[in-house]
Formats: structure tokens, C-alpha cells, sequence
């Protein structure tokens, strides 16, 4: 299938590796089908492109390769809901500001990681009520 972007342009993307976020992204809540955009200079990060807006796109890294002692626990409920049977199937990520567009500026949010079942293909977006763990954590020094 073929999805428009702002920022790839048209992109031929394989159904069957369509995300499905059923209560969609708090503030886009709207939108519940997304796919991944690999950054190809930096395989850390990567863009999750909503499928019905070209504009929406969030930029998402591996919080465990910046925060080596970064930890979330997942509710039976979480795991319920997403058909979380095996850990290696659960795919952690966290979004990406860049303010001004300034890179020595980046920060991700910890406290509200996007939790994915790779293998049943859903996710959601975990606030944690942990408070260790905040919107804005510095990725470079």
C-alpha cells in the first residue's frame, strides 16, 4: 500500500507491518495505524509515521542505549492488552523532541515510553507513575 508523508513522501509500506495503536497516542487518540521510518544514518532512532495523516510523525529512540539503568514494569493488564506472551517480542521506545531544532538540545521522554508487541503488532503509549522518570532527559551531555 502507498502512504503519503510530509517528510519521506510516498511510501510503499507492507500492510502486514502496520502498528496498531487501539487507543491511539494520547493528544492522537484519532489515529491508531502507524509504521516505522528508519533513520538509515543512525540506527538508534527511527520516525513512527501515522498511516491516515502525512504530518504526524514522531521521532522515537531506544531509551536503553542513552539510560543504561532506565526500567519499566509492565502491568498484567498492559500485557493483556497488547497479547504479550514472550519479553523479547516487547519493543520500548521513547519520543524525541529537538527543540529549535537544536540536536545538542535533544531530549526523550522516559516517563511516557511507547510500549510494542512486535510479534501481535500493537502498542500504546505506558505512562509511568514513577517519578524518577521525566518528559525531558537529556540524550547528549
Amino acid at each position: 500500500m502507498q502512504v503519503n508523508t510530509s517528510r519521506f513522501g510516498v511510501l510503499e509500506v507492507n500492510p502486514e507491518e502496520l502498528l496498531t495503536f487501539p487507543h491511539g497516542i494520547p493528544a492522537f487518540e484519532h489515529l491508531r495505524s502507524f509504521f516505522f521510518c528508519p533513520v538509515p544514518e543512525n540506527p538508534a532512532f527511527t520516525w513512527l509515521q501515522a498511516v491516515d495523516d502525512p504530518d504526524v510523525a514522531f521521532l522515537l529512540v531506544d531509551p536503553f542505549l542513552f539510560f543504561p539503568g532506565y526500567e519499566i514494569e509492565l502491568s498484567e493488564a498492559v500485557k493483556k492488552e497488547l497479547k504479550i506472551k514472550e519479553p523479547q517480542d516487547v519493543l520500548v521506545l521513547a519520543t524525541v523532541t529537538i527543540p529549535d531544532g537544536n540536536l545538542s538540545r535533544m531530549t526523550a521522554n522516559l516517563a511516557g515510553p511507547l510500549v510494542i508487541n512486535r510479534a501481535a503488532r500493537l502498542g500504546l503509549q505506558l505512562i509511568l507513575e514513577d517519578k524518577k522518570y521525566t518528559t525531558k532527559h537529556r540524550l547528549i551531555a
